[in-house]
């Protein structure tokens, strides 16, 4: 399968495959926990290389003795992308990672090694990949992602990043549009019908909303952010159980997600069972102790009571 056309989480599914079958299963982390994202600033290496330039005659002899170290790391390199996994397991972080990413791209191409890579970046702490920060950023990538669909129709996740740019600028029907487009390429990716979901919240079609969030969630049994938002609707509904449910199932995926304590909270005491609600507000003050607003309601309550 051609990686332009997979989705960002099949890839990433896949890729843990390769790098199982290649490193092992206990290795895979390691690999993953290698892909930092980048903070050097490489100027400063570059100043140092161009500072102090050598004579002919040295750079001839540096030439020939790296031609020399180059043949005899290639043939080390070899022996160590043939080694067993028992042997790989004793590598350095920088061998295992060396050897995962000949395995990605033999299958992949580097294109999709760099895909992973950035994948695992965020996932180390690294900025969002295709992070919109304003109206100029989203256009640029909607005259982008126009392009490349153009050549490609395809290509799943340029819709999704299309749809995420018209939805930052409230082109709402677009959005749906790419989005709805996504799902029939890929029936069963659960970010499409989340993404179309949240537009459809932005444009107070409630209904549609939780209809793609239940989907997404039917796809994603995990998918802690489509309960939290299904949860939010269903208290605008005044579902108050629904609503309970769901951000239960947040706090049981993620149990130090505060908003989620306080959203149960405010459930709670609509629902007039304040001891609940109390509990909720100050688990989510001690997860989030700046939240203002979750303080001043958690002590009307106490008052109340």
């Amino acid at each position: 399968m051609n990686a332009i056309e997979l989705t960002d989480d099949e890839l990433y599914e896949i890729s843990r495959k390769v790098l199982t079958d290649k490193l092992g299963a206990s290795q895979v982390q390691r690999f993953i926990r290698h892909c930092k994202p980048g903070k050097g600033d490489y100027s400063i290496d570059r100043h140092k290389l161009l500072a102090n330039q050598p004579d002919i005659d040295t750079i001839v002899k540096q030439i020939q003795d790296g031609r020399t170290e180059r043949e005899a790391e290639e043939r080390a390199r070899a022996k160590r992308f043939a080694a067993p996994q028992s042997e790989i397991r004793e590598m350095t972080d920088s061998e295992v990672y060396e050897i995962g990413s000949q395995a990605l791209i033999d299958r992949f191409g580097v294109s999709g090694l760099i895909r992973f890579i950035r994948i695992c970046q965020e996932l180390n702490g690294g900025p969002p990949r295709h992070l919109i920060k304003n109206r100029e950023d989203a256009e640029g990538y909607i005259k982008l992602y126009t392009a490349t669909l153009t050549l490609n129709p395809t290509v799943v996740e340029d819709y999704i990043k299309r749809g995420n740019a018209y939805s930052y600028i409230g082109e709402h029907d677009k959005a749906i549009k790419d989005y709805s487009e996504v799902i029939m390429l890929k029936p069963n990716y659960a970010k499409a019908y989340y993404n179309r979901g949240n537009v459809y919240r932005d444009k107070v079609d409630f209904d549609k909303a939780i209809a793609d969030y239940t989907k997404a969630i039917e796809l994603k049994p995990d998918y802690a952010d489509a309960y939290y938002n299904r949860g939010k609707l269903y208290d605008e509904a005044e579902a108050y159980d629904e609503a309970i449910k769901d951000f239960s199932t947040v706090i049981k995926l993620d149990p130090e997600h505060a908003n989620a304590y306080k959203y149960r909270a405010t459930v709670y005491c609509d629902k007039g069972e304040r001891d609940k609600a109390i509990r909720d507000f100050i688990k989510g003050l001690e997860l989030y102790p700046d939240d203002d607003e979750a303080h001043d309601a958690g002590c009307s309550l106490k008052n109340a009571a």
